[in-house]
């Protein structure tokens, strides 16, 4: 199975979300109305003419307990909107500095480029759990584009730099697997479900301060009653915890495995996962978290958290895990002490000898086979091609002012004439410190593989986070009159420019994903046909043209019930190409898997894909919510990816 179809049976277990909802909303109200029954009768001068079955008080319980339930989950969903950062500082984490000289945390975040750039993700924010001594990790977020990384002091201190990796790499794979998502909306629904707990806690808390007389009947019977709801409250929020962690449990356990075996063909390092989880079975504290908001996301962990397990296990047991793994693995665990992870200096290296790394074409039909595939998905391609960028860009994408400058520099025209008025409007808008800055770096940059610029820009994405408002307007603008400055807008710059506004409008202005609207191909043959003959013209004219889209159309299935259409240069200009993405990001993952390879096609058709080419198939990917890896072909002869 590769990612999209992952991300695809994720999708559709939403339904069966749904259900658990349901079934735990009726057993919840079911029980509430008992407790009520109850109280009333303890309240009431003649209990025998309240009945249990008394339908003047289901009614009003039913409606009561749903709504408040309901409330609180459409409550905790749209605070989730946010993205995973509303997670992790839930959790108590701590954002981790892009810029951080921490021996640790250095590591740590590069683990996380590495991963990021191999999988073709922009990438995410870090946090540290610096309160949590046990060994545990999460991903969280909506989309790839708001997504986090949280891992606990416990993770950092203790796992060498392959455990590390096999740790991350796991939460990669929960990104890509669609499964992020997925717990997210769990999240809110486990919330709602845990409302009644709380509700019952801060009535128990509340008697402390009542000052009804014990001598007194009513009075007594009145704290008798109080105290009988919010322990029934309680209780029934206990319920709620047992229907809460079955639900998380059928949807969890599943994509454990699939994430732990995903996370090794990500590394082709099993003893690094497997060394975690063996030092998570053998440390005192384990994968537990001190955290009480820990039992909503319980799901998301990479192992057990270790509060409250009324119901199911929400993890397969640690040694069917790592005998997964490992299958001659001998059952014993690792006393884990401190653990010496060292820093693995980049080797940096300037463009002109960059691109001797990477074969000059690639060989297209086998970059478009098992597209989304797992085995694509390498580990040290993101390792290399990470090291491999001249030291001072990944020094600048580090720095929030240096990494405006780095997407300014990839946006200046090549015509000198036309650049001098580029710079003027640099000069004003930024200054001119920073202006001259990007002005250096043009021409270092144009000379980079496609590999490389995409990463940096993915490099830049957690820096350019940390803007104020004020700052992200002013860069936003920026890009977008650097882009309409030559009164042309080729399809480079419009790619690059979507792909950052879109990131970074996830995180600024608070943009959920889409909800999917189209399933079926003929939902989208306007769009369709736009987007082919955009990727069709790349780079070609005349019969050239028409040989590309043709390409593209024999991939399409008589049964989608649509006929590709070549369309002219000016019907699939930049606003109707943003329209076509706008709409693909709206639609299943396999249909977008499905016309990302028609995509394929069509750049591949003369039997090479370039630099250009490939540069164009990621970002389209991208601007659809979608990832693919880097095409990096014969990378210093080994390690197709």
């Amino acid at each position: 199975m590769d990612f999209f179809e992952a991300q695809d049976q994720a999708r559709r277990q939403t339904k069966w979300l749904l259900l658990y909802f349901v079934i735990a909303l009726l057993g919840i109200v079911l029980a509430m109305h008992l407790l009520t029954v109850v109280t009333v009768k303890m309240l009431v001068e003649r209990p025998s003419a309240i009945s249990f079955y008394e339908g003047q008080i289901f009614l009003p319980v039913a409606v009561l307990t749903s709504g408040l339930i309901i409330c609180a989950s459409y409550f905790k969903s749209m605070q989730l909107h946010a993205g995973g950062s509303v997670i992790a500082a839930d959790l108590g984490g701590r954002l981790v500095d892009p810029g951080t000289t921490d021996h640790h945390e250095r590591i740590l975040l590069n683990v996380t480029e590495e991963m990021a750039i191999a999988s073709g993700t922009p990438v995410p924010q870090v946090y540290i759990l610096d309160e949590e001594l046990g060994i545990n990790s999460f991903s969280a977020g909506s989309e790839a584009s708001n997504a986090v990384i949280g891992v606990t002091r416990g993770c950092v201190d203790r796992l060498t730099r392959a455990e590390l990796q096999g740790v991350v790499a796991r939460e990669f794979s929960h990104i890509l697997n669609g499964d992020m998502r997925l717990n997210m909306r769990l999240v809110g629904l486990v919330f709602g479900i845990l409302i009644l707990m709380i509700a019952g806690r801060t009535i128990l808390y509340s008697l402390r301060h009542l000052r009804g007389s014990r001598n007194s009947k009513g009075g007594g019977g009145f704290i008798l009653a109080v105290f009988l709801l919010g322990g029934g409250l309680f209780l029934i929020g206990g319920i709620g915890v047992f229907f809460a962690r079955m639900i998380q449990a059928r949807v969890s356990r599943q994509r454990v495995i699939l994430a732990d075996a995903a996370a090794i063909q990500f590394t082709r390092q099993p003893e690094g996962l497997a060394g975690a989880l063996k030092k998570i079975g053998g440390l005192r504290e384990g994968s537990r978290l001190q955290s009480p908001r820990a039992m909503e996301a319980s799901h998301m962990f990479l192992a057990e958290s270790g509060n409250l397990t009324l119901g199911r296990s929400t993890h397969p047991p640690l040694g069917r895990r790592i005998q997964k793994m490992e299958p001659h693995w001998n059952g014993d665990y690792v006393k884990s002490a401190l653990a010496e992870i060292t820093v693995t200096k980049p080797v940096a290296k300037e463009a002109p000898t960059r691109k001797a790394e990477f074969a000059e074409q690639m060989v297209a039909m086998a970059a478009m086979s098992h597209l989304a595939g797992n085995d694509r998905w390498r580990m040290v391609v993101g390792q290399r091609i990470r090291d491999g960028i001249p030291q001072r860009f990944v020094q600048a994408s580090q720095n929030r002012d240096e990494a405006q400058a780095l997407i300014f520099a990839m946006l200046l025209t090549d015509k000198h004439k036309l650049r001098t008025a580029e710079m003027d409007g640099l000069r004003t808008g930024v200054g001119s410190t920073a202006a001259a800055i990007a002005l250096e770096w043009h021409e270092g940059l144009g000379a980079l593989h496609s590999a490389d610029k995409i990463a940096l820009i993915d490099l830049c994405i957690p820096t350019l986070r940390r803007m104020s408002n004020p700052e992200y307007e002013r860069f936003l603008g920026l890009t977008r009159w650097l882009i309409a400055s030559d009164q042309k807008r080729d399809l480079f710059e419009f790619m690059l420019q979507h792909t950052i506004a879109r990131h970074l409008a996830s995180h600024f202005e608070k943009r959920g994903f889409p909800p999917i609207r189209n399933y079926r191909m003929s939902d989208l043959s306007t769009e369709a046909n736009v987007l082919l003959s955009a990727v069709a013209r790349v780079g070609r004219e005349g019969e050239a043209v028409i040989a590309a889209f043709q390409a593209a159309a024999e991939q399409s299935e008589n049964s989608e019930r649509w006929t590709p259409r070549l369309l002219e240069a000016d019907d699939c200009a930049a606003e109707k190409l943003e329209v076509a993405l706008k709409a693909f990001e709206a639609s299943t993952p396999l249909l977008k898997k499905k016309i990302l390879s028609m995509c394929g096609f069509a750049a591949a058709q003369d039997g090479i894909l370039t630099s250009e080419e490939a540069e164009l198939l990621r970002t389209v990917a991208d601007a659809m919510g979608s990832s693919l890896p880097p095409f990096v072909w014969n990378l210093n002869n080994q390690d197709r990816g």
